[in-house]
């Protein structure tokens, strides 16, 4: 156990699989040096030449200044990425995050200590926000910024959890894990073609099955939103693929034999928990995709409205919904007032002030 934390930042990795993506990348490691982050950055860069000669000449100024691994992987699948990142972590801790992507050093501090002292708990959190640009690039004015949802999964038992995990889904690859944990979480990553299952799906729901995740009130998580994210298939694109079921046995198997050694129970009920969980959540996947295709509510919504008391139980949740989102609005984070103020300042520095390097870029001058 790891129960020394006066030099915490050095018990920490921070894992960012990268493809043709350097502005991103290099804004990335700009914020890392400009607030001082004493972690490793282990890089794993799929891009072009062009990229990855522009990234290896910024890497070599900070050199002095940030601890990076940087790897060359041009011919591997996401997921061999990945899988090839966490061979070099030395670090009792681990996070994953985009190039696209914020944490805190504050808040990743008090997630390990979290963890450290509750060895129930598998994955820690702070409290994320989502943000969009004017420009849709790396730089710009902030258009958008609100609450961005992270799993809370406390039931006693994995089965439990992994059931409710996959009712209410979003994802927990972003919280701080043990190292071994994600050891477990990428083990069978590399026997799935489906993009879906193997770089979500299956790490996700193995951190539920392995312990209870937990979210602390500070801010931890900053994500960008933008039109050059690396997106998933969606909808009848990712169940009508022909890599779809194969990867699903893979996945189906693979959760249930966690499942089974964590609760005790045997392989046969595991893969029943794992079925019906899973059921839930292809349920409600395609449900929403249907929904973003429609422009009015469906059936089930009118006759939801006739229920007695529905409109205000929506009205109520609706409220609380607004009220969380206010307490992340740009107006509300921006005020020194706020908790989040003193975290979110060196993120919101580093999305709408680019370096000289950046400014014909930018500004076209």
């Amino acid at each position: 156990m790891y129960k020394q934390f006066e030099n915490e930042m050095c018990m920490i990795t921070l894992l960012v699989p990268t493809m043709n993506r350097s502005d991103f990348l290099i804004r990335f490691l700009r914020y890392y040096e400009e607030i001082g982050f004493k972690g490793c950055i282990c890089i794993g860069d799929g891009s072009s030449p062009e990229h990855v000669d522009r990234t290896k000449r910024v890497i070599e100024t900070l050199r002095d200044n940030l601890n990076i691994v940087y790897m060359e992987f041009p011919d591997l699948k996401v997921t061999e990425n990945v899988e090839r990142l966490f061979d070099l972590v030395s670090t009792p801790y681990a996070a994953f995050l985009g190039d696209d992507d914020f944490l805190i050093p504050s808040s990743i501090k008090k997630c390990m200590k979290f963890l450290e002292e509750h060895p129930d708990y598998a994955a820690a959190h702070g409290k994320g926000i989502s943000i969009s640009l004017d420009s849709g690039g790396e730089f710009g004015r902030v258009i958008q910024c609100g609450y961005y949802p992270q799993p809370v999964m406390e039931a006693g038992s994995a089965s439990q959890r992994l059931d409710d995990y996959m009712s209410h889904y979003s994802v927990i690859l972003f919280s701080v894990h043990r190292i071994e944990s994600w050891r477990m979480m990428i083990r069978d990553i590399h026997l799935l073609n489906d993009r879906s299952f193997g770089g979500e799906l299956l790490p996700c729901c193995t951190s539920v099955i392995l312990g209870k995740s937990k979210e602390l009130d500070c801010l931890y998580l900053v994500r960008q939103d933008h039109a050059q994210r690396y997106l998933l298939p969606l909808g009848l694109d990712w169940v009508a693929s022909p890599e779809w079921y194969p990867s699903y046995l893979v996945f189906r198997d693979g959760l249930a034999k966690s499942l089974a050694l964590q609760d005790n129970i045997s392989l046969e009920e595991a893969q029943k928990v794992v079925k019906q969980a899973f059921c839930a959540y292809l349920v409600a996947y395609l449900s929403s995709c249907s929904r973003r295709s429609r422009r009015s509510p469906g059936r089930w919504l009118q006759v939801a409205w006739k229920i007695p008391g529905a409109r205000q139980l929506w009205q109520f949740l609706h409220t609380m919904r607004l009220k969380k989102q206010s307490v992340f609005s740009l107006p509300a984070l921006l005020d020194p007032s706020s908790p989040y103020h003193a975290d979110f300042m060196p993120v919101y520095k580093a999305l709408t002030t680019p370096p000289i390097e950046f400014s014909d870029k930018t500004t076209g001058k």
